[in-house]
């Protein structure tokens, strides 16, 4: 068993550099969508900035209907 140290050690390695690489394409893209969208909103003559991808925003509170 203490023989295989090295090949455990190296898979997880080479498997934290393949998350980190896919980490940073996802963080590049997410950047680019942001840009086009950004550049999108500005020709359509949308002066705010675009709202953040974390999620919905929640609805106001009198844009519900009353609970019955």
């Amino acid at each position: 068993m203490p023989d295989n140290w090295g090949f455990v050690a190296a898979a997880y390695l080479l498997t934290a550099l393949v998350l980190a690489a896919y980490w940073r394409r996802l963080v590049r893209r997410e950047r680019e969508h942001e840009r086009h969208r950004f550049a999108t909103d500005r020709r359509s003559g949308v002066t705010e900035p675009p709202a953040p991808l974390s999620g919905h925003p929640r609805p106001e509170p009198a844009s519900r209907p009353p609970l019955q």
